[in-house]
């Protein structure tokens, strides 16, 4: 089962985020991979630059991002990373919605040994430690939400306090969220 963090972030939680990931030396790769990219370091100077709703987020120190081109289609030639063997997170961003409304992001990775008899070994310790460490850092500075299961940033807590702001859940029925407390 993979590990998952579920979130509500504006801009200034994800500068926030990113500032936090940049101790651990992640790389960031776009959903489609041009062949000959070079990954830009996460830190907080890149924020301005995502564009995408998601990402993948790539620690190379613990191996190798495993990618296969794309064969037939309107992305032919570009490189789809595999999540499974790769030492990634997929991360969705939180972003407003044509409503004005903030849509919840994710982030995923598949942290256990899979079912697959060709790769038993599961994936580095270290990257648990990554996941586990930014789990961390959301229970300590983001806010529970209501119903449970979300974590509010601190720059969306205020403003869906002060400015009304509402929280969505992703998808074509996405339920309001509120803030715990």
């Amino acid at each position: 089962m993979p590990a998952t963090l579920r979130y509500f972030m504006l801009p200034a939680d994800e500068l926030a985020l990113f500032r936090f990931l940049a101790r651990h030396g992640l790389t960031v790769y776009p959903e489609l991979v041009p062949p000959g990219l070079t990954p830009p370091r996460a830190d907080e100077q890149l924020v301005p630059a995502l564009d995408a709703p998601a990402y993948y987020l790539a620690a190379e120190r613990l191996g190798p991002v495993i990618a296969h081109p794309v064969k037939r289609g309107p992305d032919r030639g570009m490189l789809v990373i595999e999540e499974i063997p790769s030492p990634v997170f997929h991360y969705e961003r939180s972003l407003l919605n044509e409503e004005g409304e903030l849509v919840g992001g994710r982030l995923w990775a598949e942290l256990d040994v899979t079912d697959d008899s060709s790769t038993n070994q599961g994936k580095h310790r270290a990257l648990r430690s990554i996941f586990e460490d930014v789990h961390g850092w959301f229970r300590k500075t983001f806010r529970r939400s209501d119903p449970k299961g979300w974590w509010v940033g601190p720059a969306a807590g205020r403003a869906w306090k002060s400015e009304g702001l509402l929280l969505r859940e992703p998808g074509h029925k996405g339920k309001l969220v509120d803030v715990w407390r």
